[in-house]
């Protein structure tokens, strides 16, 4: 009797789940004994308490005292999240559970210039520490002499239980840190480097000259295994840094370059592949309505908000200084509804003005509608500019808001202290974080494209 009105406490969780990504934990007591991930936690919860479930199902429901879920923003970052826990906890029914099904690794072998790979377990089912290494059987075809004559010592990322997200995984990381797959060292630079998906150097016959070029290789290979392992805040951490220590040595390019990768990283965990249009769209408008709530919240209010605008401003030391205007509407971009301005009447290097003359500027427009939600990229001083601007525009009833990078804190007009955005609904959090590195994104590249321009009429002088 006590069982079963334990099982039935269990059933009642599923209907509280979330239609959203992430992963779940069953526990007896305080013990983990199987962790899984989701698309979406309520139908995939559901799932296990249907009629002839099958034999390991109902041994786990008739052990597991209690679930527990943890909401998350992606499938791809759900996927990070179940390999870390079932490393930490090592469930016995993610072993029963897996039958005679493989699950996934990624193999970096070692090396100036490592490959990557997906591979099955490399060794008999035992769930692994976050790293180990073993002498792999995997073999490399090749003439790479860095690489062929003995097997290789490789290291093992996993477990992953799905090659499909891993593979997927794998080609946005490479996007963001490019690594070679090239088979052969050859003379020329492979196709995979003229569209940025490899460095060039680490397959070339001479490559091995490149000293910088292995240094960067060696760094891009880091910052995957992190990523890989879940150690996503550690490595934003690293990079912020870098970037604001290079920018300070005015090495603008490089700061640009880890700043893209900056927001390489944090759009990988908003990524929502795997789904046809129909659920997708399903998906986005169940997901803005949430967020539309809690931005209501915030605000005191009860309209609706349907239409968000973000602005950002783009200047090295105020020369071909720049500003965007990015549109979501009901929480997805509107890219037909973006707008690019070159900074008029400022010459000095002030974002705080620079914001107030787009958003004037913005409001001589009204042919392009008007927003419900202003977001601001910066903290008080920038917010105070907009709201001078709407004023001065005799704008009325439009939400304002100040997003501050530094801290990552939210700004609104009526508060003395900002909110973090940590401490918002993580769909609300990425929705502000999403916002904020778009328009930073559009400014800068129209205010990459002047430098360019402004470079190439002083080259014909």
């Amino acid at each position: 009797m006590l069982l079963f009105q334990l099982i039935m406490a269990i059933q009642k969780l599923p209907k509280e789940a979330p239609n959203t990504p992430g992963v779940y934990i069953f526990r007896r007591g305080k013990i983990a004994i199987y962790v899984g991930k989701a698309e979406n936690l309520k139908k995939r919860l559901a799932s296990y308490f249907r009629k002839n479930a099958g034999a390991k199902i109902e041994s786990l429901r008739e052990e597991a005292t209690r679930i527990e879920w943890v909401e998350l923003s992606s499938d791809i970052e759900a996927l990070i999240k179940e390999s870390e826990l079932i490393k930490k906890y090592r469930p016995k029914y993610n072993v029963l559970m897996r039958d005679d099904k493989n699950y996934f690794y990624v193999g970096i072998t070692r090396g100036e210039f490592p490959k990557i790979f997906i591979t099955h377990q490399p060794a008999k089912f035992q769930i692994p520490n976050s790293k180990f290494q073993i002498k792999s059987k995997f073999k490399i075809q090749n003439k790479d002499v860095r690489l062929k004559a003995h097997k290789l010592t490789t290291e093992f990322i996993g477990p992953f239980t799905s090659g499909s997200a891993l593979y997927q995984t794998l080609r946005i990381l490479r996007r963001i840190f490019p690594y070679c797959t090239c088979k052969e060292l050859h003379r020329r630079p492979c196709l995979n480097a003229e569209i940025g998906r490899c460095l060039g150097c680490c397959c070339l016959q001479d490559g091995a000259q490149d000293k910088m070029c292995a240094l960067r290789y060696q760094e891009h290979i880091k910052n995957i295994r992190a990523v890989l392992q879940g150690r996503k805040k550690t490595l934003l951490g690293e990079l912020k840094r870098a970037m604001r220590n290079v920018a300070k040595k005015e090495e603008f390019e490089r700061a640009a370059e880890l700043q893209k990768q900056i927001e390489g990283i944090e759009n990988i965990f908003l990524h929502r592949a795997f789904l046809d249009p129909a659920l997708a769209k399903k998906r986005r408008d169940h997901d803005w309505r949430k967020i539309e709530r809690t931005i209501q919240t915030l605000f005191g209010t009860l309209r609706r908000i349907r239409r968000a605008e973000g602005y950002d401003v783009s200047n090295i030391s105020g020369v071909e200084a720049t500003g965007s205007m990015i549109v979501f509407v009901d929480g997805a971009p509107s890219k037909n509804n973006y707008r690019k301005f070159k900074i008029k009447t400022v010459h000095q290097i002030s974002d705080v003005d620079m914001h107030r003359e787009v958003i004037m500027r913005r409001f001589n427009h009204p042919e392009w509608g008007i927003p419900d939600l202003l977001l601001i990229d910066g903290g008080k001083p920038q917010l105070n500019a907009a709201l001078q601007a709407l004023q001065m525009r005799k704008v009325k009833g439009v939400l304002l808001a100040g997003l501050a990078k530094r801290e990552e804190e939210l700004f609104l007009p009526a508060r003395r202290d900002p909110i973090r955005l940590d401490s918002l609904p993580p769909h609300t959090m990425h929705f502000f974080k999403h916002v904020r590195d778009e328009s930073h994104r559009f400014a800068k590249k129209y205010h990459h494209k002047l430098r360019e321009i402004s470079y190439r009429e002083k080259s014909k002088n």
